[in-house]
Order: C-alpha cells, then sequence, then structure tokens
C-alpha cells in the first residue's frame, strides 16, 4: 500500500514538474484575475522579420512601431486560455487557444499572418506585407501597406490609407476601400463593395488599377483615378456605381445583358445591344480632348459590365 502511493506520488509530482515546464516555455501564463489570464511578452525581432499569429477566437490589434522588438499583451479565457510563442529573431509564431484579447506591437516593416475563426483583426501603422483570415470576424486595416491580402467569409473588410497591392474576399461581409492603391481588387458574393479612391501612394494618385467584382452584391466605386489608370466592375445582378470628378480625362464603356444604364456625367445616353439576347443596353464614349485618345493619351479606362443589374454613372 505504500509503494502505491509513493508510485502515485511521484507520477504527479512529474506531471506537475511537466505542466510548469510547458508553461515556462508559453513564455509563462500570468497571473489570474477577473479578467482572466493576463500575460506581457517581449522579444527581439528584425526590422524585415515575420510574426505568424493564430487566435481563434476574441479580438486581435497589430501595431507597427520604431522598435526591433515584438511586445505582446494578451488577456486570456479564464481556465481554459492558452499561449504558445516560439522561434527567433527573423520569425515568431503567436499560439492562442480560447477566447482572447491580444495586443500585438511589432516594426513597422514586418510581414504579419493571421488566422483565424471569429476573431476580430484590426493592424494599424504596418508597412509590411499582410496576409489576414477571419472566418466570421471583421478585419480594419490602417496605414500604408505594401500588400495586403484579406479574406473573411461573412465579416466585412476595410482599408483606409494607401497601398501597394491590396486583394480583398468576402462570401457575404461587405468592404470599405478608402485611400490610394497602386493595385486594389476586390470580390463578394452577397456583400457591398465601397471604394472611395483619393489621396496619393507610392507613386500615383486615387487607383490605378482597380478590380471589383460581386454576384448578387452591389458595387459602388467613386474617387480619383490615376493617370492612365484602369478601372473595371462587374456583377451578376447587383448595382454598379461609378462617380468621379467632372475634370475625370477617361474613356467609359458600360454593358449590361438584362439591366439598365443610367449617364449623368456627360450627355452621351445608353442604346439597345446590337448583338446577341437579351433587352439590356451598352453605352461607349471618351471625354478625352478631341485628337487625343483616352488610352494612348494618358487617359484613364473604366469599365462596367453587368448581367441584370443597372449601371450608373457620375459625376463626384
Amino acid at each position: 500500500m505504500h509503494s502505491g502511493v509513493t508510485r502515485t506520488t511521484a507520477w504527479l509530482s512529474l506531471v506537475l514538474a511537466l505542466l510548469a515546464g510547458r508553461a515556462a516555455g508559453q513564455g509563462g501564463q500570468g497571473g489570474e484575475g477577473e479578467g482572466g489570464i493576463r500575460l506581457e511578452k517581449r522579444w527581439p525581432l528584425d526590422s524585415g522579420g515575420t510574426v505568424r499569429i493564430t487566435s481563434p477566437l476574441g479580438k486581435l490589434r497589430v501595431l507597427g512601431w520604431d522598435v526591433d522588438t515584438l511586445a505582446v499583451s494578451a488577456r486570456l479565457e479564464p481556465r481554459i486560455g492558452r499561449f504558445f510563442g516560439a522561434g527567433d529573431a527573423h520569425v515568431r509564431t503567436l499560439e492562442l487557444a480560447g477566447r482572447a484579447e491580444l495586443e500585438v506591437h511589432v516594426p513597422r516593416n514586418v510581414t504579419i499572418w493571421v488566422k483565424s475563426t471569429t476573431a476580430d483583426i484590426e493592424v494599424i501603422g504596418v508597412d509590411g506585407t499582410l496576409d489576414l483570415t477571419s472566418v466570421g470576424g471583421t478585419i480594419h486595416v490602417v496605414g500604408t501597406p505594401q500588400d495586403v491580402t484579406a479574406e473573411t467569409m461573412s465579416g466585412s473588410v476595410e482599408l483606409a490609407g494607401g497601398t501597394g497591392r491590396a486583394r480583398v474576399k468576402t462570401v457575404s461581409g461587405d468592404v470599405l476601400l478608402r485611400g490610394a492603391s497602386q493595385d486594389l481588387g476586390a470580390s463578394t458574393l452577397s456583400g457591398r463593395i465601397t471604394v472611395r479612391a483619393a489621396g496619393w501612394q507610392r507613386g500615383g494618385t486615387g487607383v490605378q488599377r482597380g478590380r471589383f467584382e460581386s454576384v448578387s452584391g452591389d458595387i459602388r466605386f467613386e474617387g480619383e483615378l490615376g493617370r492612365g489608370g484602369v478601372v473595371q466592375v462587374e456583377s451578376q445582378s447587383g448595382k454598379i456605381e461609378v462617380s468621379v470628378p467632372a475634370t475625370t480625362v477617361a474613356d467609359f464603356d458600360a454593358v449590361t445583358i438584362e439591366g439598365t444604364i443610367t449617364n449623368t456625367f456627360g450627355a452621351e445616353q445608353p442604346k439597345p445591344r446590337a448583338t446577341g439576347a437579351g433587352s439590356g443596353q451598352e453605352l461607349r464614349f471618351s471625354t478625352a480632348a478631341r485628337g487625343e485618345a483616352g488610352g494612348g493619351g494618358g487617359g484613364a479606362q473604366i469599365t462596367a459590365r453587368s448581367f441584370k443589374g443597372a449601371i450608373l454613372l457620375g459625376r463626384k
């Protein structure tokens, strides 16, 4: 009997020692208070390093700063919340279990990779590459990142500031894109896409290249196009609205198979489609000065295509 108790005590001691070692490897769980488990961690990180974050539930906030340090502040769910951090000064991985509120400070030019189930993701002031995915959470980016990929199923996505390249995909979530971009794209099944192009970013004004697509969601593009810029808007059944400044020099090309076209940008009016089935309309005109082709002379190109949705062209 005594030997059995001794063996049980030894096993319990071993288990407790292993758990203590794992907690130390996780960077240490902070004290557990009324708001859950709190922890603070810091590691050195190269200015061009990579941070990979997996946080299934809660909120995640990533902030860029001018320090070659990765700083983590987290509040984990009581009892089931877990945190694990591994890596070196080049690549650092952060993994969380349970619901968590996480704030991460990173050098501005790092690459950020985030995967989540329903956590809301916010990134502010990071100039590197962002790869962000949340199935049901929202994604909000503010700043001038070089490259952004943002994907959700039902959550909304907002990019504000300026990007070198950006690609946004949702199923039913709304998309709001504000600022300037060299290469901007967004697609959705049933969400609404709104583009407010303005400002200067990485060598150009407004949107240099843009492609926006939906199946049933409405799409609205308003604002500036860069000189020689190209914008393409397509929808199966959603309404398309394009509103640009009156001084815009561009070639317009709009076609709908079964819908209607309304033009308040100029005096030109749509005509019935010349070929193919359907009761749709088409409209093509240019605002380029006489003797100056829109595409070849530095003007923009605006193309709108819809199967049965309405197309509206107007002045901003």
